[in-house]
Order: structure tokens, then C-alpha cells, then sequence
């Protein structure tokens, strides 16, 4: 199956890319989505980016499947279909 992710703002920037579209096995989930971005993307991508996602630190990145805002265990157990898109957006401050 094939599903894009895209980058926002900084995250952009510390990926290098807009956009990345992968082939995944059937029955994925964005933690393994998040391992095979860590392989691809600068290490600094993922040390700002996943490692927070991964250990339950303060995010850096809100992550939207479909445009869906993902948090919790959700983000972890949440299976991929073919045609998703999953972004990481910066969190937003301010009021």
C-alpha cells in the first residue's frame, strides 16, 4: 500500500522534504511508520520529532491521519490503509 507524509513548518525542514510517498505492508501502523521514517529522514527529524512521539515526552509535531489529529496511544496503534496521508504539523501557541 502506499501512504504520503507530508512536513509542515519546521518539520519541513528538518525532514528536507515536502513530502515522502512509501510502500508499506498491508496491516501498518504509524509506529511503523514512524521506525521507517527514522531509517529515511536526518537524524535530527528524529531526534525533535519522533523521539518525543516515541517516549511520551512533550511533542514537537501533531500528527493527522487523513486530516484526523492523532494523540495518545492512537498515535502508536492506529492502522494505515493505502491512500492515507499523515502529516506532522508544529503544535500551535498562542491565544
Amino acid at each position: 500500500m502506499k501512504v504520503t507524509v507530508r512536513f509542515s513548518g519546521m518539520h519541513r525542514t528538518l525532514a528536507g522534504v515536502q513530502s515522502l510517498v512509501l510502500d508499506l505492508e498491508d496491516g501498518s501502523t504509524l509506529h511503523g511508520l514512524f521506525g521507517r521514517l527514522e531509517g529515511l529522514l536526518p537524524q535530527a527529524f528524529g531526534d525533535q520529532v519522533l523521539k518525543p512521539l516515541l517516549t511520551g515526552q512533550a511533542p514537537k509535531a501533531l500528527v493527522l491521519v487523513n486530516r484526523e489529529h492523532l494523540q495518545g496511544q492512537a498515535v502508536f496503534e492506529r492502522l494505515l490503509a493505502d491512500g492515507d496521508v499523515v502529516a506532522f504539523v508544529p503544535p500551535m501557541e498562542g491565544g
